[in-house]
């Protein structure tokens, strides 16, 4: 879901993973941009949507272009609670006056790791402290979703974000 983006809108696909989601962005005629961490998922991103994915770090992502929506679905979630107010204020200066930033975490209250990968689950209180430790940011919208795959509970936590005042250079 992209919220009051015209198609030929820019997105960022941040943390892109296979690339389904900047596929689909493209597809429906947005000018798209991603990157992902792991150099085997940004080739396999490449591949499927057909042009250069990037490979870095949320915190190591650099561009000079603004877009009207980050979008960072299931990918924020792989960085450690004590580092996110960071990574938004990192991320939030490649968004456009106007920009969306929509996220989306597992459900909860706790982090842990899985074989090599860190999981940062997020609520309500914990998202409202990590936006206000980020500033620049104001949450316009949270909801939660249930997981669309089969036999899976997994509640997810979802927003969109908007540049605050503050954040106006």
């Amino acid at each position: 879901m992209i919220p009051s983006l015209s198609a030929g809108g820019a997105i960022l696909d941040a943390g892109c993973g296979s690339g389904r989601d900047a596929l689909n962005f493209k597809k429906m005629g947005f000018d798209v941009e991603a990157f992902d961490a792991s150099k085997a998922m940004s080739e396999a991103a490449s591949q499927l949507v057909g042009q250069t994915v990037h490979c870095c770090t949320f915190m190591e992502y650099t561009t000079q272009r603004h877009f009207d929506a980050i979008w960072a679905c299931a990918s924020l979630l792989h960085v450690p609670y004590k580092k996110l107010p960071a990574t938004f204020n990192h991320l939030k200066q490649f968004l456009s006056q106007e920009g969306k930033f929509i996220v989306s975490f597992k459900y909860g209250d706790s982090e842990r790791q899985q074989g090599e990968r860190h999981f940062t689950d997020m609520n309500e209180e914990r998202f409202d402290q990590t936006i206000r430790d980020a500033g620049g940011l104001t949450i316009e919208k949270i909801w939660l979703t249930s997981d669309n795959r089969p036999q899976n509970v997994t509640m997810w936590f979802n927003a969109i974000l908007v540049k605050s005042e503050e954040a106006t250079i």
